[in-house]
């Protein structure tokens, strides 16, 4: 019975979000296809699948806002509307609140893998073959897998890019519960994003950072267990704003 009411409560959240992530997973990925099959002609590249490389770069940087922005702002206007008040003698809060993340998560997830993936494959079976370029030496992460099995280098990847989506929107979605500032909730991921980066580029440890772990060819990785580390930082961040707002300040979530 639970299980069954949870699962009609997280289509009925994904119904809410259809419109704008469809949208934005349309838009996503007729645009790195695009991207991918126009801007590689002006590079030297050895292998196929380094066409997705190049095309994707934009959706790499701001993939904080294609993952928050369609999806964060429906918490903001239920509470503003007195929506999730309402809610509370029909359904127990947590569980609302538990299936309306599951369906963000999902829709997160989507936005990042399909364009991905979609654009992955456009590189190595639609678009002209590469003809290789003579290189001296030539170093990639997972080197092997990169030229050897670049689909499933492609497919690993973009699912981890889809996790690392699922954290930064969650940070959004923590947002949305407490913060009453439509603005702050929709930018501050990015925002945060954005000074991760800055500081650790400051102290010289660039393979930290959140975009290192999103995207492992921007610096070279020492070790794979620091792709982690950006991961782990925004996860404590996370918490800490959830106990910020909900234990320290006790802000109510159901309550403008």
């Amino acid at each position: 019975m639970k299980l069954q009411m949870m699962t009609r409560l997280v289509r009925t959240e994904l119904a809410k979000l259809r419109l704008p992530v469809t949208l934005t997973i349309t838009l996503l990925t007729v645009g790195t296809i695009i991207l991918t099959g126009v801007l590689y002609t002006d590079y030297s590249l050895a292998y196929d699948l380094e066409a997705w490389e190049v095309g994707t770069a934009l959706v790499s940087f701001l993939f904080p806002v294609f993952v928050v922005v369609p999806i964060c702002w429906t918490a903001y206007f239920e509470r503003r509307n007195g929506f999730l008040a309402y809610v509370i003698p029909r359904v127990p809060p947590r569980r609302y609140l538990a299936a309306k993340w599951i369906a963000a998560a999902l829709s997160a997830l989507g936005i990042m893998v399909i364009p991905y993936l979609a654009s992955a494959l456009f590189a190595l079976y639609v678009k002209p073959a590469i003809t290789p370029f003579e290189r001296a030496s030539f170093d990639h992460i997972f080197l092997t897998a990169f030229t050897q099995t670049p689909l499933a280098y492609a497919c690993l990847l973009s699912l981890w890019r889809g996790v690392i989506a699922v954290l930064v929107m969650s940070l959004g979605f923590v947002f949305s519960l407490y913060v009453r500032n439509i603005f702050v909730i929709l930018t501050g991921p990015f925002i945060y994003a954005i000074l991760e980066n800055f500081v650790f580029a400051i102290l010289g440890v660039p393979q930290y950072r959140l975009v290192t772990s999103f995207d492992p060819t921007v610096v070279v990785v020492d070790s794979l267990w620091s792709l982690a580390v950006g991961p782990g930082l925004l996860c404590a961040v996370i918490a800490v704003t959830w106990l910020a707002f909900a234990v320290i300040k006790r802000e109510p979530v159901f309550k403008v």
